[in-house]
């Protein structure tokens, strides 16, 4: 891994260097760049974190976040073929609050590391950061990210812009609050919106379909959920080990319309059998070591890693350590069903 260097130019360099973005470095016109253009077309990629980390660290000192600094959030993110789902890494320093938007997006986060006082908040609600949680802030709700803790915030983001900004002639939509009242307040209680707007909901007088409320899947229950299925010894899925769905609260199907989020877990010395379906997939590694093979090419990862294995490849799984592999995923699978279009197929069948 090279050097991030000390100023902004460097640390655009670093980025692109490493086949990775920033959205607070966009505006930086003379910084050198070896490659302007992502790759093309849809091939399998691979980021690794020492490098991501090394990015949003260096970032975290050089560029100022807020509404009249040089941006409101600040990203590092694999630059890669355009995509309909797309996975990225967040930072917040201590003391931090990003200003309060809605856009047509659904947001979603996985945390990698926060301290206990930092939040996400969503419809006015304050959603805690742990290590492991999934934090869903469905399209057109208002949020924001704040970190009065006294270290970092760092998260992984999985979007659908592909899907977002269909039938969009001119900018994405993006509502943000006013500048002299940049943050949402704290009205409801923890839980109001899993409590009121999940299985059990107020009965509505009008034809509208029910919203889906803010979401937050913690890294504990996941953890009893995978747990569960080894004690009870479930075989799994002979494709991507024991392997789970993040549920809708409202219908009990996929985590959105339009994607899902999945964490798997690979067994020591587990190699999964060959499969290949016409969605997008993008993984995090969270724990352990491997490899993914996609059409012959072999990915090495560790933890907080991420990769990209394009539609219609045929790929598997391997950990060949002692302990165990996890990791987590998004898959515009839901919206490739509802369109009619899924397909997959498994080797061997």
């Amino acid at each position: 891994m090279s050097e991030v260097g000390t100023n902004l130019q460097d640390l655009q360099q670093f980025l692109t260097e490493h086949n990775l973005g920033g959205s607070a470095l966009r505006p930086i016109r003379e910084a050198p760049r070896a490659d302007s253009t992502p790759p093309a077309g849809l091939a399998a990629n691979h980021w690794k974190w020492a490098d991501i980390y090394a990015g949003l660290m260096q970032s975290g000192k050089l560029v100022s976040l807020g509404p009249e600094a040089m941006t409101e959030m600040r990203t590092v993110s694999p630059r890669a073929a355009r995509c309909p789902v797309t996975l990225g890494t967040q930072i917040l320093m201590p003391g931090e609050r990003t200003r309060a938007h809605r856009n047509m997006k659904n947001e979603t986060r996985l945390v990698w590391e926060a301290p206990p006082e930092a939040v996400f908040m969503c419809e006015f609600e304050a959603f805690p950061m742990g290590r492991g949680d999934v934090i869903v802030s469905p399209t057109w709700t208002y949020h924001d990210h704040w970190n009065p803790g006294s270290e970092p915030a760092i998260w992984i983001e999985g979007f659908d812009n592909g899907y977002a900004t269909l039938g969009e002639a001119g900018p994405p939509l993006n509502e943000r609050f006013p500048m002299d009242a940049r943050y949402q307040e704290i009205r409801k209680a923890d839980g109001y919106a899993l409590k009121t707007l999940g299985h059990v909901r107020q009965l509505s007088s009008d034809d509208a379909p029910y919203p889906l409320p803010p979401m937050r899947y913690p890294w504990a229950d996941t953890q009893t959920a995978l747990e569960a299925l080894r004690e009870s010894e479930v075989e799994g899925d002979p494709c991507d080990g024991l392997h789970l769905t993040f549920t809708s609260p409202v219908d009990g199907g996929p985590t959105l319309p339009t994607f899902a989020w999945h964490v798997q877990l690979l067994n020591p010395r587990q190699k999964t059998l060959a499969h290949r379906h016409n969605s997008t997939s993008y993984y995090c590694v969270f724990e352990g070591e491997g490899s993914t093979i996609v059409e012959g090419e072999r990915i090495q990862w560790g933890p907080g890693d991420l990769f990209f294995v394009p539609p219609w490849k045929w790929h598997h799984h391997e950990n060949p350590q002692s302990a165990d592999a996890i990791l987590f995923s998004i898959d515009d699978w839901p919206a490739m069903t509802k369109l009619g279009f899924y397909k997959k197929e498994q080797a061997g069948t």
